[in-house]
């Protein structure tokens, strides 16, 4: 089993993202910490999924999370592709 874990930043997408979760066909009862990032809230949830399931629904869940793209991005850090952020798109 590995884990993907998606840390929602920003109090204005939590209800979206759970949105988004159903769809992919997650389940977002694994909500492991809360927090604060500046002040911005934080929301982190842990999926344990088979190791041979991971790549296609990580694949789904950012498709979904672009298709989306005016309310929220997702980021991941590089090298570490099973830590996923997500947060209001940047403006400039």
């Amino acid at each position: 089993m590995d884990v993907l874990r998606v840390t929602v930043i920003g109090q204005d997408l939590f209800k979206i993202i759970k949105d988004v979760f159903l769809i992919v066909g997650l389940n977002a009862v694994n909500q492991v910490n809360t927090g604060m990032l500046g002040n911005l809230k934080t929301l982190t949830y842990e999926f344990e999924l088979p190791k041979s399931q991971i790549i296609e629904t990580r694949v789904k869940l950012m498709n979904e999370i672009a298709k989306d793209n005016m309310r929220m991005m997702a980021l991941y850090i590089h090298g570490d592709w099973m830590r996923i952020f997500v947060m209001k798109p940047l403006r400039i």
